[in-house]
């Protein structure tokens, strides 16, 4: 068991091409992982959020507990463009999302999974950031 949230970027540095990757890919982890690390009887709640400039979280853990609804949300976000704020992003995880308020249960470990083509516009606050 473990609280797992996919952060994903959207910056103008992926472009438009990749995003569209990106989103076939959480797609088809969508139906190939997620939907088999029981999300649907709540033992591994999922959540996600993309970033760019601001961070814009699309779900929390306690948001959905079906695969299927998962995948409507990632079908229908769209690209924003703007810079790569990954110390951001991090940073609202961290104090946002892996909350008890959002979801996040003390007694699992939490997994954070960054989808992003890998330069912070911040590195340095990037590293202060990762857990």
């Amino acid at each position: 068991m473990a609280d797992v949230v996919i952060v994903l970027d959207t910056s103008i540095s992926v472009g438009w091409n990749n995003f569209t990757h990106i989103k076939s890919f959480l797609s088809k982890l969508t139906d190939h992982v997620i939907s088999n690390i029981n999300v649907d009887s709540g033992r591994i709640p999922v959540g996600m959020l993309t970033y760019s400039s601001t961070g814009r979280q699309l779900f929390n853990l306690s948001s959905f507990t079906s695969a299927a609804a998962i995948q409507a949300v990632i079908s229908s976000f769209s690209y924003s463009s703007g810079a790569t704020n990954t110390a951001g992003a991090l940073a609202y995880v961290r104090t946002t999302m892996l909350t008890s308020l959002a979801g996040a249960r003390d007694d699992v470990p939490k997994v954070v999974i960054v989808l992003t083509d890998g330069k912070s516009s911040n590195p340095r606050a990037t590293q202060v950031h990762t857990v």
